[in-house]
This record gives structure tokens, C-alpha cells and sequence, in this order.
């Protein structure tokens, strides 16, 4: 008996350690897997079953250009946007499955801008951005990787620690932070922009489409209609040319939306070609993509509210808002949506020109009440780098001086709410002696004195405040001791933190006033003819 028992005591302590040991290990898996902004977005597991009526699948075109959140703001949609970088159509079919079995959504919206793509296996990057993120001994995860996978990226896959298993000496603050992308519903927002060219009109040649994606497209319909969801196939817009995508890839993929447009017909399923139809919608050339091919966020605001509205117009979707349960959670997102959509957009801005169509959005034509943006200069503006036209940019989001007129060491500017409650002003010569003089006794020089022009004075400049939960200074320049001399220095301190370094440029600190949170910390240099955006979030 004794024995019996010691023989079961070993063997609990056995199985105690194994369980240790496997927690562990899936701990250590889940820390060192990548972190990636194509990845599928992680919170889509965190809500109960049966809540999502939308699904979104696609390649990146869709992850720039589908915002669940602005589909439940204006239509009243609950809907998920799982698409992830360079997702092709079976791996869109294994996510179908995947949606199906854990929302069982009443529409799937799948994109077939990649169906020119012959396309049997993935590159084990891009099937990492899926699988490293779905439950780990999830059935359609586990057939994805066996099926799209090389066989030597088998192991890898299967056991993300194999793959990352020595990134522990790369690990970083940021892979402690959430993905922005679990507040946007696995979107993804940049601000960023880029004039786009027009195409010509596209050269529709026939049968272009691979037998791969012919397969996986009727597959995923069949898939649907069996599980009783409707599906609606779409080609995404793309806008203008860029150096990724010519005229000869976009008579390629207008030449396949016809062919796809057959299968539709010959399904009967609905079909809308975005592709070539996108002038109904209203894009800007100028404004509405960051590379002609990808959406940027006034772009992907258009095409949401223009597929939403398809959606309402020829499917039964119901209108989810004002409802209890996990559609309160989704509110309470929505209402948090435009401080996210702000971050987002900026920490993805790369130049002025982007960081300033952000701040001409959010801090001044629709302003976000909750944001707080902060800007001072170190350093002296170069006019003849910093143009203004540049300076035009900064006044778009509501500052009264073009900067690439302004003369000396300091500068500051406060937005609290999308209203400018501190701006630096020029100091000008107010001419001591006239204070002085007897008003009777003018000389011509007097006389004339405001057909000069006033000399500008040197100056340092602070302003401190408080909003919401922030407690802020900022400070541009600094005279100096003994002499009086005016010297370039910055600063934005925040609750004790400062968010400056010694560069010389324009410094910018943006928060949330509610909750005290950095969306973003950037510095612009001025002096070089990218004027581009550095952040550091830490």
C-alpha cells in the first residue's frame, strides 16, 4: 500500500512538472513570437462567441481599408476585420472556417484582389502573421500551417518557440504593449499621404485567373452556404499608380475581377468591383492613399461608409448599437475610437506632410475633445529648407504663424481639445525712446516710423498648464546667464517625464487628457528637406 501510494505520489509530482513546465514553454512561446502590425489581431479571441455579424477577409488592402469601427458608429454593424499581410485566398478559406466556428457571422466580405496570385503554399512569414496569434492547438490553425506550409516550416510554425527562440536578446518595451490594432478591430490607421496618378483605362484580357484561386474562391462560397453565412466577394480599390503596382498589374487584376465577377454570377452571390469603380465612391487623388495601392485613413473612412452601405442595402445585418453585453464593450470602443484612430495616425506618420494631415484632422476640422498636443522648436528655422508651404501644413491645424517665416530661438504651441490656448508670438522693437519722447515734438524719422520694418527681438518662451489628468510645461530656448543671450533648448515635461531630446527641430507630444496616456512622442527635423518624423513612444 505504501509503495502504491509513493509510486502515485511520484507520478502527481511528474504530472505537476510537465503542467509547470508546459506553461512555461507556451509563456515563453507567446513572449518571443513577433510582433508584428500585419499579424491578425489577437482581442478578436477575447470576445464571447456569436458576437461579430461581419467578417472581413483579405490581404493588406483590406487591413488598411475596412474600419469596423466606423461601420458601427454609422450603421450599427458589429464587425472584425481579420485580414493580415499578404493573406492569400486558402488562407482566407482556413480564417472563413475559423469565423464561422467561433461568431458564425451572418456575412463574410471576402477580398479577391489577390486572386491573380497562383498561389499553393505561403512564405512562413506571412503564415506566422496568422497562426501565431490563434489558440494553440486550434484544429484550423494546426490545417493551415500543414497545408500552405513548406515542409521545413513545418516545425517552426507548429512551435512558434523553435522559429523565435533566440529573439529574447531583441525584446523590447514595445513587445510588452498591446497591438494599436486590438482598438481599431484589427485595422490598421495611418495618416500618412501621397499624391497617387490616376491609371489609364485597364486592357481586359480573358482567362488570366489561376486554377488555385478559382478552387479556393468557389470553396470558401460552398463553405458558407453550407454553414448557412452569406458571402460577399469584392475587389479592392486602388487609386493611383505607385512603384509597387503599374499599369500592366492593373489591367492584370481588372482582367481577373471579370473573371471573378463570372463566378459570382455563376454562384449567385453578389460581386462588387471596386477596382475600377472607385471614382463613384469620391477619392482624392491627392489625399485618400499613402502609396496609391494602400488606403490611408480619410480613404478607408470613404470605402467603409460606401461598403457599409452596400452591406445594409442587400443584407439582413442587424443594428447592434444601444444593445447590452459584448456591443456595450464595443461602444465603449467606439467611444474611445477617435483617441486611438489620432494615435494610430500619427506613431505611422513618416514625414511632416503626415504628421500635419493628422493634426489638421483631429486637432482642428473634426478636433478630438480628448487630445492634447503639445509643440516646441530647438533650434532656429532654416527658410530655406522648411518652405510655406511646410509652415501652411502647421497652420492647418490651427496655428496663426507660418513658421518658415518666423525669426529666432523659441516657439511653442498648446491644442487643447482642437483649440489653440498658447501660440509663440512675435516680439517686435517697441523703440523705447518714442515711449519717452514728447508726442509734440515729432521728427520725420518718427513720423514714418511704421512704414519700417520692426526689428525683431530674440526671446525665450514657456507656458504651463494642467488638462485632465496632465500637468505640463513646455519651454522653447533659454537666456543665457551673465550675458542674456538667447540659447536653442526644448522641452515638454508632463507629470514630471520629459518627452524632448537635445535634437534640433520641432518637438511634439500628443496625450489623452482623460486617461493620461502618450499617443504619441515625435521630433521633426527641420533641417534636413524630408522633414521627417522620429517617435519614440517609450
Amino acid at each position: 500500500m505504501k509503495k502504491l501510494k509513493a509510486r502515485a505520489f511520484l507520478a502527481l509530482r511528474g504530472l505537476i512538472f510537465l503542467l509547470v513546465l508546459a506553461a512555461v514553454i507556451l509563456s515563453l512561446d507567446k513572449s518571443l513570437k513577433l510582433i508584428q502590425e500585419d499579424n491578425l489581431c489577437p482581442r478578436y479571441y477575447k470576445y464571447p462567441k456569436n458576437t461579430f455579424d461581419v467578417t472581413f477577409l483579405g490581404a493588406s488592402l483590406v487591413l488598411y481599408g475596412i474600419y469596423p469601427m466606423e461601420l458601427y458608429d454609422k450603421y450599427g454593424i458589429a464587425a472584425y476585420n481579420l485580414s493580415t499581410g499578404n493573406q492569400s485566398l486558402e488562407a482566407s478559406y482556413y480564417l472563413a472556417k475559423e469565423a464561422i466556428e467561433k461568431d458564425h457571422p451572418s456575412l463574410i466580405v471576402l477580398d479577391c484582389s489577390r486572386a491573380p496570385e497562383d498561389e499553393e503554399t505561403m512564405e512562413s512569414q506571412y503564415i506566422h502573421y496568422i497562426t501565431d496569434t490563434m489558440p494553440y492547438l486550434n484544429r484550423n490553425r494546426i490545417d493551415m500551417i500543414r497545408n500552405l506550409s513548406a515542409e521545413e516550416d513545418l516545425k517552426p510554425l507548429l512551435f512558434p518557440l523553435i522559429a523565435f527562440h533566440s529573439r529574447w536578446q531583441e525584446l523590447t518595451y514595445e513587445d510588452a504593449l498591446p497591438q494599436s490594432k486590438e482598438l481599431v478591430y484589427g485595422a490598421k490607421v495611418t495618416g500618412r499621404v501621397e499624391e497617387s496618378v490616376a491609371y489609364d483605362e485597364p486592357e481586359i484580357r480573358e482567362n488570366l485567373l489561376p486554377d488555385s484561386s478559382r478552387k479556393y474562391i468557389e470553396e470558401i462560397i460552398d463553405l458558407c452556404r453550407e454553414k448557412d453565412t452569406e458571402i460577399l466577394l469584392f475587389t479592392m480599390p486602388v487609386i493611383g499608380k505607385n512603384k509597387f503596382f503599374g499599369q500592366s498589374g492593373y489591367n492584370l487584376r481588372a482582367g481577373v475581377a471579370e473573371e471573378v465577377a463570372g463566378i459570382a454570377r455563376k454562384k449567385g452571390v453578389n460581386y462588387v468591383n471596386y477596382l475600377t469603380n472607385w471614382k463613384e465612391i469620391g477619392f482624392d487623388l491627392e489625399r485618400d492613399a499613402y502609396d496609391g495601392e494602400h488606403l490611408n485613413r480619410w480613404g478607408a473612412a470613404k470605402f467603409t461608409e460606401a461598403v457599409g452601405k452596400y452591406i445594409k442595402d442587400h443584407y439582413d445585418i442587424p443594428d447592434r448599437r444601444g444593445q447590452k453585453g459584448a456591443y456595450a464593450m464595443i461602444q465603449d470602443d467606439l467611444d474611445n475610437y477617435p483617441v486611438n484612430r489620432m494615435r494610430d495616425s500619427l506613431r505611422r506618420s513618416l514625414f511632416l506632410r503626415d504628421y500635419a494631415a493628422t493634426l489638421k484632422s483631429d486637432a482642428n476640422t473634426d478636433p478630438v475633445g480628448d487630445a492634447l498636443v503639445l509643440v516646441t522648436m530647438n533650434g532656429m528655422i532654416d527658410s530655406d529648407i522648411f518652405t510655406e508651404e511646410d509652415g501652411a501644413l502647421l497652420q492647418g491645424a490651427g496655428f496663426s504663424q507660418n513658421l518658415h517665416d518666423w525669426k529666432g530661438h523659441a516657439w511653442i504651441g498648446v491644442i487643447d481639445g482642437g483649440r489653440v490656448v498658447y501660440e509663440s508670438r512675435p516680439k517686435k522693437d517697441e523703440d523705447a525712446e518714442l515711449e519717452n519722447e514728447d508726442p509734440d515734438d515729432k521728427t520725420e524719422d518718427s513720423d514714418h516710423k511704421d512704414d519700417k520694418e520692426e526689428e525683431f527681438i530674440d526671446f525665450a518662451d514657456s507656458y504651463s498648464g494642467t488638462a485632465g489628468k496632465l500637468k505640463y510645461s513646455v519651454t522653447s530656448a533659454y537666456p543665457e546667464e551673465g550675458t542674456g543671450r538667447i540659447r536653442s533648448a526644448a522641452s515638454i515635461l508632463v507629470n514630471g517625464l520629459e518627452y524632448t531630446t537635445e535634437d534640433r527641430g520641432l518637438h511634439f507630444a500628443v496625450f489623452s487628457k482623460s486617461t493620461g496616456e502618450l499617443l504619441d512622442s515625435c521630433w521633426l527635423n527641420i533641417y534636413s528637406h524630408a522633414l521627417s518624423c522620429l517617435h519614440d513612444n517609450h
